[in-house]
């Protein structure tokens, strides 16, 4: 949006303009690249918005507006050329830290997943870097470069045309419980507070220091729903706090200001405030530019600058926005040498496989993953008393579309299994880890995964099968039970985890070896470090329960699983099933790819519907 005198109609007396520049969660997509289907994508990249930038820095410049750039995280992981990267010795700067310095950042924050590769890793390249590096509810002797606040000095042209300088104040917040989903890395090494109370600590010492506007870098997002106690979404509690400014949002990959985040009370979904606070979420993975343009007005009478008027955008990129040559220079070698090592073969294939459905029946994806986290703890426990428990296997269905879109799913075609296939069945530095716990707990734990359904109502047609603010992630399938269920019936927990009064719930007929689960039966589970460290909002454990923690990705357990595959058992595994005959019927989001396989799902009579507005095909099924 251009900036004209309209937009600063409300501001009096002196007064300077500032445009804010964000990126957040690009997690490593430098270009525009798919490296698990091997070839260019028409989605985003830091390339592409190195072009957007250049072009909000010069409109920026004919409107005499100071212009910062910021990150806010989850920069250094996230696909097959960070996974290089992280294990090669490098001489020279990380590509994305060289990329950031071409492009000047000012300052940057750190999200959860930038310790992903631990703290020595991002130790060596983060101090490469040429911005402040800040995290404010961290404490580590290891990162003692990075500051828990910034405080930068710039010069701009206020409207008088007098040269002034400002003081703008950084903070930065990464979820807490980073501390837990990456332990491994992390035990004894580094400490990570509540954002909140850390935030208002750290604006008392920026205001006391001086600042003229404090900014934060909040890698969480805006609640699609009551998250609680634990509560990881919090822009609105950050929003809420006396001398924040604006606020850089992430963590979820969602975008606002943008209907993905739906009605909310308090948002401005067209100014892109939370409150009266202007806030920028720009997507994942180089998808928008986030912007935010502040006039600032001092006071006469204390020479105060005050925010008198703001205003946030999205810069979205598309398929023809160009690349900055330099950045795709800059991951040239990496880039090439982390196809190579994708294209060798890991195994193959005698059937196709794929995620399309995974929401509306069981996939052989999530159950070959489970296979694998099986076979990893079981040579983990060999020889201990843990041998003794009845051991299954949770797997998740994180590729079926939902937040990352579309493309969010993936389909192995017979024949080959490369290395770029692995990649992509698991796109995060997961850990397999195993827990002691009950059967009445993996009961509960059931009850809690079918959140993700719909209530499916007698008196409605084309239901969505599934509720699109619970993302795959979170519905966790347990291999080696069996369990039915029936959306027909209200959820027994709430989004959050929370038990709801006078709820029976939606899981029957839970079994074990062909015999009822048992209330008291203990079980060993194997599941990813994520899980066990309570991502996805719900822990049916304690941190007691958690009796296996080895430092076995989860990569290289499928790849070791992969040597002497079951594919008959992967395929045949049917942890649950919807009940039958329910008399519903309810349209489910899958990619447009899914049509060439609708015999996968015969049994219930599938209908294309078309597209939706997000790109996804509608498929009624008959249930």
């Amino acid at each position: 949006m251009t900036i004209d005198d309209q937009f600063y109609s409300d501001c009096l007396g002196r007064e300077v303009r500032l445009r804010l520049l964000a990126t957040s969660d690009l997690h490593m997509q430098l270009t525009a690249y798919d490296y698990v289907r091997d070839r260019a994508s028409s989605g985003g990249s830091l390339a592409k918005i190195a072009t957007l930038i250049a072009q909000a820095r010069a409109e920026a410049a004919r409107n005499r507006q100071l212009c910062l750039l910021l990150d806010n995280g989850d920069t250094l992981q996230g696909n097959p050329l960070a996974d290089y990267l992280s294990s090669q010795p490098l001489e020279d700067l990380h590509p994305m830290i060289a990329s950031m310095n071409h492009l000047g950042y000012d300052a940057v924050g750190l999200g959860n997943h930038d310790f992903d590769f631990g703290l020595d890793f991002l130790s060596a390249h983060l101090k490469g870097l040429s911005a402040a590096v800040v995290c404010s509810n961290m404490r580590c002797e290891d990162l003692g470069f990075v500051k828990p606040e910034a405080l930068i000095e710039r010069q701009v042209v206020a409207s008088d045309g007098e040269c002034v300088t400002l003081r703008i104040g950084i903070l930065s917040t990464t979820p807490d419980k980073t501390s837990i989903w990456n332990r491994h890395h992390l035990s004894g090494r580094a400490r990570f507070g509540r954002p909140i109370s850390c935030l208002m600590e750290g604006t008392a010492r920026l205001k006391h220091q001086g600042a003229d506007l404090i900014i934060v870098l909040a890698h969480m997002g805006l609640p699609l729903f009551d998250e609680g106690s634990e509560a990881q979404n919090q822009i609105r509690e950050v929003a809420a706090l006396k001398h924040v400014n604006a606020i850089v949002g992430g963590h979820t990959h969602l975008r606002f200001p943008e209907a993905d985040q739906g009605k909310l009370s308090g948002i401005d979904q067209v100014r892109g405030l939370v409150g009266s606070k202007p806030v920028v979420q720009p997507g994942v993975g180089g998808s928008d530019l986030g912007q935010i343009d502040l006039c600032l007005w001092q006071s006469g009478q204390d020479g105060a600058w005050r925010v008198a008027s703001a205003l946030s955008s999205l810069k979205p990129v598309d398929a023809n926005t160009p690349e900055d040559p330099e950045i795709c220079a800059m991951a040239g070698h990496a880039h090439e040498a982390t196809r190579h090592q994708l294209a060798r073969q890991a195994a193959s294939i005698s059937e196709p496989m794929h995620s399309y459905f995974a929401l509306a029946q069981p996939s052989p994806v999530p159950a070959l993953l489970a296979a694998a986290k099986r076979h990893a703890i079981t040579r983990a426990i060999h020889g201990s008393k843990l041998e003794e428990l009845p051991l299954v296997s949770v797997a998740s269905a994180t590729l079926s579309g939902g937040f990352d879109g579309p493309g969010n799913f993936i389909c192995l075609s017979a024949g080959e299994i490369k290395r770029r296939h692995i990649a992509g069945l698991n796109p995060y530095a997961n850990q397999v880890w195993a827990v002691r716990t009950t059967g009445a707990r993996l009961m509960d734990w059931l009850e809690r995964s079918a959140v993700i359904f719909n209530t499916l109502r007698a008196d409605a047609s084309d239901q969505c099968l599934v509720d699109p603010q619970v993302p795959g992630f979170r519905f966790d399938a347990i291999y080696g039970l069996s369990c039915v269920i029936d959306p027909r019936r209200p959820p027994k927990f709430d989004p959050a985890g929370r038990r709801i009064p006078g709820r029976k719930g939606r899981i029957s007929d839970i079994s074990w070896q062909g015999h009822p689960l048992e209330p008291a039966q203990e079980f060993l589970v194997a599941m990813t470090d994520h899980r066990a460290g309570g991502g996805g909002l719900y822990r049916p454990f304690e941190d007691v329960d958690i009796v296996v923690q080895g430092q076995v990705p989860l990569k290289a357990a499928l790849l070791d699983y992969l040597k002497a595959p079951d594919y008959a058992a992967v395929r045949s595994a049917k942890p649950w099933s919807f009940a039958q005959n329910m008399g519903r019927t309810a349209i489910l989001l899958t990619a447009p790819d899914a049509a060439k396989h609708l015999d996968d799902i015969s049994q219930m009579s599938p209908e294309l519907c078309g597209l939706n507005d997000k790109g996804f095909l509608k498929v009624r099924l008959h249930l």
